[in-house]
């Protein structure tokens, strides 16, 4: 209640003050700050060509909006969340942080190492002019009250190859707030980017609500790690396209829900685009504790006519589920001459502690008084259609290093793992390493090494 009631009052004084980024500061200097400084503090929008430099930690004070030019941070930076502040790069901007392996960009909570816990801030959010599937062709990003005239935190257009810029080697922790149920900041948002967005090494680590949430748009991701968010690890919605190769996503112990949620659009399900991104070498970890503890731990769950082409992907210790295709929209898109949700070539193990077969899902359809009317609606039985025969999925143990470790995991299989038989793999497509002949998102090279972390607080 304190995040959310700290996050309402700095959107509110946003709301009924003028941006103080207005004034031009042509020296790139945020807030007129000395560039010499060790530490800067952040609260005007940006209005102009900006950088950040290397040596400077940068606070963001509330909500930071780039509203236009390009916000440029060097390799090594650290930028700090108070409470109640978020960077947004609105879809008239764009963003330039580039770090290396040696020297990622960290955005971080405010709150002394030690005392950091997921929620502190709002993260940061990528706005686009790329088509979602909404009335109108445009939306106002989740985590915002809708206020009439505020373009800033809208999305969403007509050009699929918009560029909203690059995030390359860099770290999100602590991050996500609600400010209202399903209005929700993740550690990263991106509404309506397109694919000239370069989102490449990307870390997202404790968030509040979901790791990374695309609404809409083209964007790709690449080397994406997402570990122990409050929610879901990748949810995706609107009509989102994109493409996306070398991602994992390893679930808290006690409050983490979905490795994927996918949904279509929930007031139409048959809205066009559909929701259908290509996938391709995906590690999903659930915390293997019992089944049946609240929230529902699910590896990968397809609603409203939500899709996604899934290929070389590894789904293990989820306590409930490890796939649900939920409702009639979602499991045509399955059983269509061509399909726009298919799974292939993956490797399930544990879930539910089943390591025979999948369990079940089905989707009973209720009444006004709650009494069970359909006790499938969807028809879909995971547990045969899954694992049918010419999709090449089985259960088998891809014997995975220590990737239930919090603390230092590691995804890299062990050596004769059946991850690294390349009869179990199907070859990446154009757009795509077409090299990665393995199932699961790391194969004999440990991409993570060297620039993730994994803080407890």
């Amino acid at each position: 209640m304190k995040r959310l009631f700290a996050s309402v009052l700095a959107l509110s004084s946003l709301t009924l003050l003028p941006a103080c980024g207005d004034d031009k500061d042509t020296d790139n200097k945020p807030d007129g700050g000395d560039p010499q400084s060790t530490a800067q503090d952040v609260s005007a929008n940006i209005t102009e060509d900006t950088t950040w430099k290397a040596g400077t930690t940068y606070t963001l004070k509330n909500y930071v909006f780039v509203e236009k030019g390009t916000l440029t941070i060097e390799a090594g930076v650290t930028v700090l969340g108070d409470q109640g502040s978020a960077l947004v790069v609105t879809r008239e901007a764009k963003l330039n942080a580039v770090g290396t392996a040696e020297k990622p960009i960290v955005f971080t909570s405010a709150q002394a190492a030690g005392t950091r816990t997921a929620g502190d801030w709002g993260g940061v959010v990528l706005l686009g002019k790329a088509r979602i599937n909404v009335a109108g062709g445009e939306n106002t990003v989740e985590g915002f009250f809708a206020t009439s005239g505020d373009v800033k935190t809208k999305y969403g257009g007509t050009d699929d190859a918009h560029n909203c810029g690059s995030l390359k080697y860099a770290r999100i922790e602590f991050a996500g707030y609600e400010l209202a149920e399903d209005n929700e900041l993740n550690g990263l948002t991106v509404g309506g980017c397109g694919t000239a967005t370069d989102i490449d090494y990307v870390q997202v680590h404790k968030g509040a609500d979901d790791g990374v949430e695309m609404f809409g748009g083209t964007a790709g991701l690449k080397h994406v790690v997402i570990t122990q968010t409050d929610d879901d690890g990748l949810d995706f919605d609107l009509g989102w396209r994109g493409k996306v190769q070398f991602l994992v996503v390893q679930q808290n112990a006690t409050v983490g829900n979905r490795g994927i949620e996918a949904s279509g659009n929930k007031n139409d399900n048959g809205a066009q685009p559909h929701t259908v991104p290509e996938i391709w070498n995906a590690t999903f970890i659930g915390s293997g504790r019992p089944a049946g503890t609240a929230p529902a731990q699910e590896g990968l769950v397809f609603n409203t006519g939500a899709g996604g082409l899934l290929r070389n992907i590894i789904v293990a210790n989820f306590a409930d589920l490890a796939i649900d295709v939920d409702g009639t929209a979602s499991a045509a898109l399955w059983n269509a001459a061509t399909p726009e949700l298919s799974l292939q070539s993956t490797l399930f193990w544990s879930n539910k502690g089943d390591t025979l077969a999948i369990p079940n899902a089905p989707n009973p359809k209720k009444d006004a008084s709650g009494a069970v009317t359909d006790p499938d609606v969807s028809k879909f039985v995971e547990a045969e259609k899954v694992l049918a025969v010419g999709l090449n999925n089985k259960v088998a143990n891809p014997q995975l290093t220590a990737a239930l470790n919090l603390e230092a995991p590691d995804f890299t299989p062990a050596a004769g793992s059946p991850a690294l038989n390349p009869d179990n793999a199907a070859t990446p497509g154009a757009g795509f390493d077409t090299s990665a002949r393995f199932v699961g998102a790391v194969g004999t090279t440990n991409w993570l090494a060297g620039w993730t972390a994994f803080p407890k607080n």
